[in-house]
């Protein structure tokens, strides 16, 4: 055989191969959504493909969509003005969620003070829901809870948290005075968390406890009066029991976006997702 024909040989044998040319690797994301229907009763019967997902305008397929078992960090955050008004909620969504995760929870009295570190511990949870009582009233501040929120993000993110969750429970709100909002919603969407907010009619929520749900996927729930505070509060552990884990793929190489619309093709059905992601 010629010094040619062994080239030719060798050249032949690369482009059947592939040659030294790796294979391409799409990314994989994930993400969390929950449904409800139109009563609000969860739906638990999606598949991968009822559903539709656009990152940055551009469509991108749907690899899997399962049941989330992966376990919860659950920061609790608990702005009462000292009324006592959440404890018995809080207890509700303990009981239904405290087989998937481990909890934390924050009062703010007004300065917010850690009542137990991240836990699934009955005896340490409990101990915590007796200082959520009646303490008389205090004076309201929003900065103190968008401090609170984006701490227990940060806190959540150092934990690498796979499925993060923040409840924040508000008599008042979060209007900042000093805070910059898109600071938080920054460290919310850094850490992946799913902020959830629980409300009384009047608080002025601001943009962090206003828009923060709806971008991160978590529920905001109006309580309406106190009699509404502990259907509130057992919307969200529901949600949060029949999560899905959604992953879906970018072809290699393409730039991530932190823009995200997810949506169903079953009729009367809402879901509960991020629009807002990070990047990294």
């Amino acid at each position: 055989m010629t010094h040619r024909s062994i080239l030719l040989l060798v050249a032949s044998t690369i482009t059947l191969t592939g040659g030294t040319t790796s294979p391409v690797a799409d990314v994989t994301r994930q993400i969390y959504i929950s449904a409800t229907d139109g009563s609000g009763a969860p739906v638990t019967d999606l598949t991968a493909a009822d559903i539709r997902i656009k990152e940055g305008g551009k469509d991108r397929p749907v690899a899997s969509l399962n049941p989330a078992t992966g376990p919860m960090h659950v920061a609790i955050l608990v702005d009462d003005a000292g009324s006592g008004a959440f404890q018995a909620a809080i207890a509700q969504f303990l009981e239904r969620t405290l087989a998937r995760g481990q909890f934390s929870i924050t009062l703010l009295n007004p300065q917010a003070s850690m009542l137990v570190d991240f836990t699934n511990e009955p005896s340490a949870l409990r101990d915590a829901l007796g200082r959520l009582g009646r303490r008389g009233r205090l004076q309201a501040d929003g900065d103190q809870m968008l401090d609170a929120i984006d701490r227990a993000a940060k806190a959540l993110q150092q934990r690498k948290a796979e499925r993060a969750v923040v409840v924040a429970l508000t008599l008042t709100g979060g209007k900042p005075e000093l805070i910059e909002p898109k600071n938080v919603l920054n460290s919310v969407r850094a850490s992946g968390a799913m902020l959830n907010v629980v409300y009384l009619v009047g608080a002025d929520l601001g943009m962090v406890m206003g828009d923060g749900p709806s971008q991160s996927g978590g529920r905001i729930e109006q309580a309406g009066n106190g009699n509404g505070i502990i259907p509130a509060a057992i919307r969200i552990a529901e949600s949060l029991q029949t999560q899905y884990t959604v992953t879906y793929t970018i072809p290699d190489g393409t730039s991530l976006s932190e823009r995200i619309d997810v949506s169903t093709s079953r009729k009367g059905i809402k879901l509960t997702a991020p629009s807002r992601i990070k990047t990294k």
